[in-house]
């Protein structure tokens, strides 16, 4: 995947940026998960969240002068994820812990590399609708298997 680069952002109260990427495409995402995480919780404040500007390069969104910020890639990611464009990570976790599946186990149940894996299960790459797709069969199948 390419580096995703942002070229502007608005925010928008409560937790919504709208971004413009280098692509020309504008994404509007909901960044209300990481108003309760460690380090975060000033973006709760709807004065400071409005004062969102792009990261030098536009590798993020970043606020006081970059004592905050969300990288780029998870900005793409979340879009992805809440347009219904890409498997959300925390489903595609919950199907490793709910079959106890290993990082290699998974790469081989799906046929893809471990190291895919390790990218989709810490969220670091959007995960493609076919591999949601190949999750619920793979458990389909082991279920019908089972019974």
């Amino acid at each position: 995947m390419n580096q995703q680069l942002i070229t502007a952002v608005t925010a928008m109260a409560p937790s919504f940026l709208t971004l413009a990427w280098r692509s020309g495409k504008q994404t509007r995402v909901d960044v209300l998960d990481y108003f309760n995480v460690s380090g975060y919780k000033r973006l709760q404040n709807t004065a400071f969240f409005a004062t969102a500007t792009v990261e030098e390069w536009g590798h993020g969104v970043e606020w006081a002068n970059g004592e905050i910020g969300i990288d780029a890639d998870a900005l793409y990611r979340l879009g992805k994820e809440q347009t219904g464009l890409a498997f959300p990570t925390h489903e595609f976790n919950a199907w490793l812990e709910r079959n106890e599946l290993s990082l290699a186990a998974a790469a081989r149940a799906l046929g893809i590399t471990r190291r895919t894996i390790i990218y989709y299960h810490g969220g670091y790459k959007p995960i493609p609708l076919y591999i949601k797709l190949a999750c619920i069969g793979w458990e389909t199948v082991t279920l019908q298997k089972a019974a």
